[in-house]
């Protein structure tokens, strides 16, 4: 069983920068997530029984619908959840990046709508005499884990981030792509490994289900390859007519596994930007597709 992670050491690991990037601003990450325990202690015990994961991927953002199946043990309880959202650092030396905002979060526990915070917090970190801050959002709420299997499901959606460079196949390098994250590694936070993980990437929009390509944080075209006498993930990736479908037994996830998933918009439904950073456009499409009202324009 994996140590669980106290929420103000989780905090400080994922915020703290290393030296030689204390000066350079970290760039965006399209990241999807799952749930993580804000208190160790409160959590000890409970695990990730199965999780079934819908992403699609649309010209200019992604949409997540996730249903995650917790096993809790021992008596019923209550304790804070959260996911990462604007701001929030993934800090490692192959991918110095901070979360992009979440649209539209909505979560159900066991069918039913639960109220939930963007939790808003000031983080920062000094070096060499200096101290740099941030704001941080946390997207909180509290479920009650019932003795036996609760479920929990989340739907939200980001804004997918500009890509140029090399995909999964060798030799191969994707031109005016677009790149997004499934963080699996906060399902590594909890009891044991994830007993069954199922993820099912969908082309929507213009986008060619055979344009999408999918490799690991470790920038392999598979999940990391044990160590030997470890016990290894059964995985299984198969293509169809919608995209890809991955699958997984027993994975203790690290940030190794997180997957980044790569794809080619259609350039004709990618509205025009300013600037790689110039998101305006492609956040309004994506709240009207998650239903999230859009502020009327100011009168000229």
């Amino acid at each position: 069983m994996r140590p669980l992670i106290g929420w103000p050491l989780l905090l400080a690991l994922l915020a703290f920068p290393t030296p030689v990037l204390a000066d350079i601003a970290p760039d965006p990450l399209a990241g999807l997530s799952e749930p993580r325990p804000l208190d160790a202690k409160a959590a000890q015990g409970i695990s990730m029984k199965h999780e079934e994961v819908i992403i699609e991927l649309h010209d200019d953002y992604a949409l997540v619908d996730a249903t995650f199946t917790m096993a809790n043990p021992g008596p019923p309880r209550e304790l804070q959840v959260g996911f990462p959202g604007s701001g929030v650092r993934l800090d490692i030396p192959e991918e110095y990046a901070s979360h992009d905002p979440l649209e539209g979060f909505s979560v159900w526990v066991e069918g039913r709508a639960v109220p939930h915070e963007a939790r808003e917090l000031e983080r920062s970190s000094s070096y060499a005499g200096r101290t740099k801050t941030w704001p941080e959002t946390w997207h909180v709420f509290t479920p009650r884990f019932a003795r036996g299997d609760t479920r929990i499901r989340v739907r939200y959606g980001v804004v997918a981030n500009p890509y140029s460079g090399r995909s999964a196949h060798t030799g191969e390098k994707i031109i005016d792509g677009r790149r997004v994250w499934y963080i699996l590694e906060t399902g590594g936070l909890w009891a044991g490994p994830i007993g069954e993980i199922i993820v099912r990437i969908r082309a929507r929009g213009g986008v060619k289900p055979e344009s999408i390509r999918v490799r690991t944080h470790a920038r392999e075209t598979r999940w990391k390859v044990p160590k030997p006498g470890a016990a290894s993930p059964l995985l299984e990736v198969t293509r169809n007519a919608e995209g890809l479908t991955i699958r997984c037994q027993r994975l203790d996830a690290t940030r190794a596994d997180n997957l980044q998933l790569v794809y080619s918009p259609d350039p004709e439904r990618v509205p025009h930007m300013s600037s790689p950073w110039d998101t305006g456009a492609a956040t309004r499409l994506l709240r009207e597709a998650l239903g999230v009202r859009v502020p009327d324009s100011p009168s000229p």
